[in-house]
């Protein structure tokens, strides 16, 4: 059953369904207590909403955030537009009364109040499909102003699968009322343009002297009878046009949609924060999460004021440049983490489970690019990774503190699916892209199991993203560990995923290059007691009298901490002429000019097993100090 309120062809109405005898009752929205909701999340949401909806085009997806503050006579005149005394205000009321109605009780005391200000926003996106279809189909105009939890879209990279990100629009409205106006990619001579259309979302409610108990959605719309009953049908053409002006929520002809927020707010604070302030806010988020996007010149955002317009550049968040700069040299042939500032990367396997019809599915790979931070660096997202994939949006800064030790902090990416490369994506970019999306919870804030990739894949997908996660660590350990002069704290479970780039990096100080003293390579494995290591110390200077090497161990806890040292218990070395010194635990080689170069292997004393199960110990640091006598009497180490 259906109630409409007014019978007025060609005029806006609202309009609410009736639950009929036995209907189920609905509380508040439901879709608020599933994702968190400040005003970042808010950002976040819309933005993926939108830049999911981009024409394949050369151009990128335009989003702007207008902040509109209305009072006095213009206050009353949009709310009679809105229809708030017939449509929305005794409703507003009979919420008010029930448990949680008490926030609807302060609206409107304000919205009685002619010298209280409302706040509008607009969320405005161009170059993006619009609100194309009907009522009836499964569109994108039935996923926002029909469904809940619910989306429509196809496309194997969206950045969203869950039909969640939409609920913020209400979420953040006091008065649970959106309005929106569309210029859809759609429009033939049936379906003018643009379509506009409210929708209001309140708990389950009766007004007073009416027995009709009607479920929380309403509409402003044109009602229809159809064979199923009355239908909320948008308003089109040059009467939807006149009031989306009257409504604060007018547009060009541009393909794409409005989304008036009506009496904005943050559900999450006390207080309403100033314009200026949620503006910055806005930018900063903007910037945070869609940096990808921005710098492939795929999205842009601004954000408009009664006082100012803010851009969302990267280059204005210090905290996304460590990324941006890791994005931008991803591909850079150097492998080597020397200085502050320098960028290396390395790809990390994926290997994907056929899908669940048992077709095949290719290897992938992901790209691993880190930065070794610099103290000039911004450090909010220090030593964390950037997620992302093809949709362009960052879905977790992913903490690896552990992995970082010493000085030796960093910025890093994985540069997943149709983002891993600049090129046009490979069939495997495709479905690691396709395999990430189901990946993601309704939150769209991680990768792991979920319902959607048991839907999707056969047996196998936990594994393989855990195993992207395992390799992904390795190889931040792999790059970390290189070219610290010689020093290297990988297991050979690390090695042999990633071999050493060269001959690895030999130890220096003063004004002496890596190239001009030594070639050191070094490696350690644990054999359930015991350390084992090995490596190979090569003098690359052309003339030198003798050389010397002092090698000890320290234990690296699992949170990259340093522990106490490992005492050198035994070694052995290829070349008899090279004398070996034991003292203190640790191993000390002497060799004259003769000896161009030498292999070692040895084993630490038994490692307390305690401090293994405990993560106190979970690798060990290799440290060679080698010096070299000249013919000029001169030590170089």
């Amino acid at each position: 059953m259906t109630r409409k309120p007014h019978d007025t062809a060609g005029e806006a109405e609202w309009f609410f369904f009736n639950g009929g005898p036995g209907a189920p009752r609905y509380g508040d929205d439901p879709t608020k207590h599933s994702v968190d909701h400040d005003a970042e999340a808010f950002v976040r949401e819309v933005l993926q909403n939108a830049n999911d909806q981009g024409l394949d085009n050369e151009d990128p997806v335009r989003v702007t955030f207008r902040f509109v503050t209305l009072s006095g006579e213009d206050k009353e005149a949009f709310l009679n537009t809105l229809e708030w005394k017939q449509g929305l205000e005794d409703r507003l009321e009979a919420v008010s009364r029930a448990e949680h109605g008490r926030r609807y009780g302060d609206l409107l005391e304000r919205m009685d109040d002619p010298d209280a200000e409302i706040r509008l926003l607009i969320v405005e996106d161009r170059n993006t499909t619009g609100l194309t279809g009907t009522w009836e189909e499964d569109s994108n105009y039935a996923a926002l102003v029909r469904d809940e939890l619910y989306s429509s879209k196809q496309d194997d990279t969206a950045g969203g699968s869950y039909g969640l990100g939409k609920s913020v629009l209400w979420t953040f409205s006091g008065a649970s009322t959106v309005v929106f106006n569309s210029y859809p990619t759609d429009v033939s001579e049936d379906t003018q343009a643009p379509r506009v259309i409210a929708r209001s979302k309140f708990p389950t409610h009766e007004l007073p002297d009416d027995d009709t108990t009607y479920q929380g959605a309403g509409w402003l719309c044109e009602t229809r009878e159809t064979e199923d009953g009355i239908r909320p049908m948008s308003m089109r053409g040059e009467e939807a046009e006149q009031l989306a002006e009257r409504l604060h929520v007018g547009r060009d002809d541009t393909s794409g949609t409005s989304a008036m927020v009506v009496d904005f707010q943050d559900p999450t604070r006390d207080e309403r924060p100033e314009i200026d302030d949620l503006a910055e806010e806005f930018v900063e988020a903007s910037v945070k999460y869609f940096w990808p996007a921005i710098f492939r010149d795929d999205l842009e955002v601004t954000v408009e004021t009664p006082e100012e317009t803010y851009e969302a550049k990267t280059e204005n968040v210090p905290s996304i440049r460590p990324f941006l700069e890791c994005f931008k040299s991803r591909f850079d042939e150097n492998q080597l983490l020397g200085e502050p500032g320098d960028v290396a990367g390395l790809d990390i396997p994926v290997n994907i489970p056929p899908r669940a019809d048992g077709s095949e599915t290719p290897d992938g790979e992901v790209r691993l690019a880190a930065r070794l931070a610099s103290p000039a660096d911004d450090d909010t997202y220090l030593n964390k990774v950037a997620l992302f994939r093809g949709a362009g949006m960052v879905v977790k800064y992913y903490d690896q503190s552990r992995v970082a030790f010493g000085d030796r902090n960093f910025h890093a990416i994985l540069a997943s699916g149709e983002a891993r490369t600049d090129f046009p994506p490979s069939d495997s970019d495709q479905e690691v892209d396709r395999f990430l999306r189901f990946a993601e919870p309704p939150e769209h804030d991680e990768w792991e199991s979920t319902e959607n990739l048991r839907e999707q894949y056969q047996r196998g997908f936990r594994t393989a993203l855990e195993d992207m996660f395992d390799t992904m660590r390795d190889g931040l350990r792999h790059l970390l560990a290189k070219s610290d002069g010689g020093t290297d704290i990988l297991s050979d479970n690390v090695l042999n995923r990633f071999p050493i780039h060269g001959d690895g990096a030999p130890r220096t100080t003063g004004n002496s290059t890596p190239a001009e003293v030594f070639e050191i390579v070094s490696s350690s494995q644990f054999d359930g007691e015991r350390w084992k290591f090995s490596g190979r110390i090569e003098p690359i200077v052309e003339e030198f009298d003798g050389w010397t090497a002092e090698i000890s161990l320290t234990g690296i806890g699992e949170d990259g901490s340093r522990s106490d040292e490992i005492p050198v218990d035994s070694m052995s070395v290829d070349d008899e002429n090279v004398t070996k010194v034991h003292e203190n635990g640790t191993a000390r080689l002497v060799a004259d000019a003769n000896t161009e170069n030498v292999s070692f292997e040895g084993y630490s004393r038994a490692t307390d097993e305690d401090d293994m199960l405990s993560g106190k110990v979970g690798e060990t640091q290799i440290e060679i100090k080698a010096e070299i006598q000249t013919t000029g009497g001169d030590e170089l180490d």
